[in-house]
């Protein structure tokens, strides 16, 4: 079924913690291959952050432009913790969260073959579950729900990165042109099992960041689009 086609193409394009001041980060780097239609550029920033242990951290952020649409990948300088929420808030819009490959492979599938349970850490979230109960209801229609899918749920996190692709990106756009902060949470992941003393709040990091240069520069490099 074609929401399964696109959920492969997504996934293969792609306590309380010290937080960083809401900076700019420095564009590094733009690169563009292809021509007219064909072109995509990638533009790169390095965003260092102190974390809650008394360390430095860093995210390597990089914008993708081609005539689709805009998209946002984070990589991370150590594992996260897949188990645990990964979200980003941008002032003014309700925080996005983050899946894995396995989450939105089981939503794809309820979609096309009706809902499935689970109930290990791959359960799907309560988000999905009203998502599932407004298709199922037809409050949003068979045809739609594949693109709809996608405008909510297309954030992926890996081990050492995320993706935020067309839909939730054009929902953040405007905001993110405002020069509203943006703020990242995740957990990394710890570096062995855990101990009689181990305290997980310490693992838990939050970045705040501002992305304006970033698409101003592909503003520039792309100036039609």
């Amino acid at each position: 079924m074609t929401r399964r086609i696109g959920l492969f193409l997504l996934v293969a394009g792609l306590g309380t913690a010290t937080s960083a001041l809401a900076v700019e980060a420095p564009v590094s780097d733009t690169v563009c291959a292809g021509e007219g239609a064909g072109q995509r550029c990638t533009v790169s920033a390095v965003q260092p952050f102190a974390d809650n242990r008394g360390g430095l951290g860093e995210l390597s952020i990089s914008a993708v432009r081609d005539a689709a649409c805009t998209s946002l990948y984070i990589v991370f300088d150590e594992p996260i913790a897949l188990a645990r929420p990964v979200t980003l808030t941008v002032d003014g819009a309700p925080s996005q969260r983050f899946y894995t490959p396995r989450q939105l492979s089981d939503l794809a599938n309820a979609l096309d073959d009706g809902p499935q349970t689970g109930t290990g850490p791959e359960a799907g979230p309560p988000e999905f579950t009203r998502f599932l109960t407004q298709v199922a209801e037809r409050a949003i229609a068979d045809e739609d729900a594949g693109p709809e899918m996608l405008r909510r749920f297309a954030a992926i996190k890996e081990p050492r990165r995320i993706g935020l692709t067309c839909g939730p990106m054009e929902r953040l756009m405007p905001l993110i042109r405002s020069d509203r902060p943006l703020r990242l949470e995740f957990q990394r992941q710890a570096n062995s099992a855990t101990q009689v003393y181990h305290w997980p709040r310490l693992d838990r990091r939050t970045v705040e960041f501002r992305l304006g240069g970033l698409l101003e520069a592909l503003d520039r490099a792309m100036p039609g689009s």
